[in-house]
Formats: structure tokens, sequence, C-alpha cells
């Protein structure tokens, strides 16, 4: 079990260690000392000694994510990949780690940003992602978009269909880890304090296009454990579920914004979280510069010119 690997992906930082311990400063309240919280690496026992706060990993991943109970919190490490840790566990249990890709298998991906240049992208915008078109095997003919977690290793890949056939969307990968794309906007997000849930990375390319860059993709009708918590790290104040508007072809995306907010709520106020489903048109894909302006106007009450 990487016990550094699970506080940092709690949000801990400035980790220093010994023989036995991991010290740092607790996130789930206010303190000064860097060293006040340690963290037992070999089964994750922890204890605050200015609070004389103690207790398992369990314990302390409900402490950090402001969680209800400590099953919640087993059930975060459980859907993280991490397996559960006691004081007295023995050996060391293996645990699934999420499957890391060769990153060669970039090398063919086609340099050809067209699909998505033809839909109103800019060529500046696109190239940024690292993407582009492959001609054969499992993602055949979709435009490629590469996943990295923190590390910059390659654990996912997502294919929109060049083709327009079904399905539309392919991943390949562990979807439920990915936070798309920190790599490129984790400073903005944790800046801003104010982040935008779309379903596709086409609706954050609409976005970013247009000087819009605090979105999160969830790559489909669910808000994961893993962008829960990292919204949690970073302290957000306003989180804005942006699904697409499927009132006229059926309820899917509007009843899935309904259920986003209410598993939001259980870890955030009810006044920082807003349904922003777009209005105009059925995904910012499908929206102007105008539209999509318009639409940050009136959730953000800004004014255009501070764009």
């Amino acid at each position: 079990m990487d016990i550094k690997e699970i506080l940092l992906n709690l949000g801990y930082s400035n980790i220093t260690e010994d023989s036995r311990n991991y010290r740092m400063k607790p996130i789930y309240r206010d303190s000064s000392s860097n060293t006040v919280l340690s963290v037992r690496k070999d089964t994750g026992y922890f204890i605050d000694f200015s609070r004389n706060i103690r207790g398992t990993l369990q314990d302390l991943v409900r402490l950090s994510l402001k969680l209800a109970t400590v099953e919640e919190a087993q059930k975060w490490l459980s859907n993280e990949s991490y397996s559960s840790a006691t004081k007295e566990v023995t050996p060391k249990p293996k645990i699934k780690q999420p499957k890391v890709f060769n990153k060669d298998c970039l090398l063919k991906l086609k340099n050809d940003h067209s699909y998505w240049m033809e839909r109103g992208v800019t060529e500046k915008t696109i190239a940024i992602f690292g993407g582009g078109v492959i001609e054969g095997g499992k993602m055949k003919n979709r435009y490629v978009f590469p996943i990295h977690n923190y590390k910059q290793e390659l654990i996912g890949v997502s294919g929109r269909s060049v083709l327009d056939k079904n399905p539309k969307w392919k991943h390949i990968g562990e979807k439920n880890q990915w936070k798309y794309p920190l790599q490129l906007n984790n400073k903005i997000l944790r800046e801003e304090k104010k982040v935008i849930l779309v379903e596709s990375i086409g609706d954050m390319l609409a976005l970013w296009d247009n000087g819009i860059k605090n979105s999160m993709v969830t790559f489909g009708l669910d808000v994961s454990v893993s962008i829960i918590s990292y919204l949690l790290r970073i302290d957000v104040d306003d989180i804005f579920i942006a699904f697409n508007n499927d009132s006229e072809k059926n309820s899917a995306g509007n009843e899935a914004a309904e259920k986003a907010r209410s598993r939001l709520v259980k870890y955030f106020d009810t006044q920082q979280i807003h349904a922003a489903i777009p209005e105009d048109a059925s995904d910012f894909g499908e929206m102007s510069r105008e539209q999509i302006l318009g639409w940050k106007r009136k959730y953000y009450q800004l004014q255009e010119q501070s764009f």
C-alpha cells in the first residue's frame, strides 16, 4: 500500500518523513505547524499531536474529506483502488493500481486537428491537449486525447469518432479515476475556486476556446468520487453543473444534473452548487461565442469585459 500516494490524493503537501512516519500539516483544520500530523508509513495510523486526535487511515480520510462516516471513507479508498488499512495489517496487502500505458502508443497519433477545427475550435486551442487521429486499432478513426495522472503517467485515452458514428466517444482506462484536464488547468481551478462540470471533452474545448478554462470533464452523466475528492481538496467555492440540455430529445442529461446535485450536496453547501445547463443549445459545442459568454454572464454575474 502506498500511503504517501493516498495522502497526496487527499490533498496533503509538503510531506516530510522519518524512518517510520510521514509528517505534515493537517488539512481538516487550521494549523501553523508542518509536522503536527504524523502518519505511519506501514499502516496509515495517524496522530494529531496538537489536538490528541488519532485513528486509522479510514478515520483520517473521513476527517480530511469531511465525510459523515468511516464507511464512506472506506468507499473512497475502494473507489480510488486502495485497499483498507488497519494498524495490525501484515503482511502489507497488494493493491490494485490504475493501469499505466506506454506513452509510445501516442506516437501513432496523426497530427490532424481538422475534425475539431471544422466544429469551430481553433487549432491553437486543440493543439494544447496533445491529441490526434488514429487510423487503426481499438480507436480507429477517432480523435484521441491522452489522459495523464498527477505523475504525468498515461492512464488512459478518450477518443471521439471523426466519422460521427456511434458510440461517439470511446474510453480506454479507468475513467472513474480521471481528473481531466488537470494537467493544464489545475492552477487555474485552485486560484478561481469555481469549477464547471461538463459531460465531454468537446464541451470543455468549446469553453476553453472562449477563454473559460476552469472546467472538469465527467466523461458521462456521473460525478466520480475522484472528482469530488479533488473539489474538496481545493476547497472550491462554486460548482456549476453544465451537463447537456436534453430536454428536446429526452431528459437523461437534465435528470443526471439533478442526480449530480443531490450527490454533491452531501459534501458541499447547497449555495455552492448551481444547475447551469446550457439553454441556447443542447451543449456548448453547438453554441456561438456570444451564447457561451452570455451563459457565463448569467451564472457568474460578471460583465463581458472582465472575461
